[in-house]
């Protein structure tokens, strides 16, 4: 019983250690939005990769793949602007800053 129940607590530390070193390679893009509007998306695209998410109290983060995104702020799916492209290191969030739309 002692050997299974080692076993059983060396697989749950393997799975904890792995699950820890994804999150430190995790990439964010995160921001802030003003804006009049109520429900506001922010889009991130790379090639065929497409997320997002919907503005909360006024900020927004994505969880994404490293590298080039394009960003997008749209209200009832019309795109305010044509977006900007940014380039996400991987394990690092990158911060947009405070975006205005009228």
């Amino acid at each position: 019983m002692s050997k299974t129940v080692a076993t059983f607590i060396g697989v749950i530390s393997v799975v904890i250690v792995l699950h820890a070193f994804r999150a430190m390679h995790e990439s964010n893009i995160t921001g802030k939005i003003i804006t009049p509007d109520k429900n506001v998306w922010i889009y991130a695209v790379n090639g065929k990769d497409s997320l997002k998410t919907m503005v909360s109290n006024g900020q927004f983060r994505l969880t994404v793949k490293p590298g080039s995104w394009k960003v997008l702020v749209a209200n009832s799916h019309l795109f305010h602007s044509e977006g900007m492209t940014v380039e996400v290191p991987e394990g690092s969030t990158l911060d947009l800053g405070t975006i205005k739309q009228n």
